[in-house]
């Protein structure tokens, strides 16, 4: 029984900090391109690399040049670009 207790609350420890998407960014970068449904950022760790765009941005929103902080799912194709999918787009002065 204590461990089931035990295992669950590792799980739902595991399951917040999953869907936790306020905290640090994962890429910080200058915006390079932009396309109908994604962008284009350079990151100094991480390159150059393409992003969807979340559900409710807009590309009108983004300009090259802009310095943006992302979160990411984690994810990244390997590809030259990278490609992933963003979360949540942040745009810093």
């Amino acid at each position: 029984m204590k461990k089931h207790l035990i295992l669950t609350l590792i799980l739902f420890f595991m399951v917040l900090t999953g869907c936790n998407i306020k905290g640090e960014y994962d890429i910080k970068g200058t915006v390079i391109d932009v396309e109908s449904s994604r962008i284009l950022v350079e990151d100094e760790k991480v390159g150059l690399i393409w992003l969807s765009l979340p559900k409710e941005s807009e590309t009108n929103t983004f300009e090259k040049g802009q310095t943006v902080a992302v979160w990411t799912d984690g994810k990244l194709r390997e590809s030259y670009p990278l490609q992933g999918k963003s979360l949540r787009i942040e745009i810093l002065k």
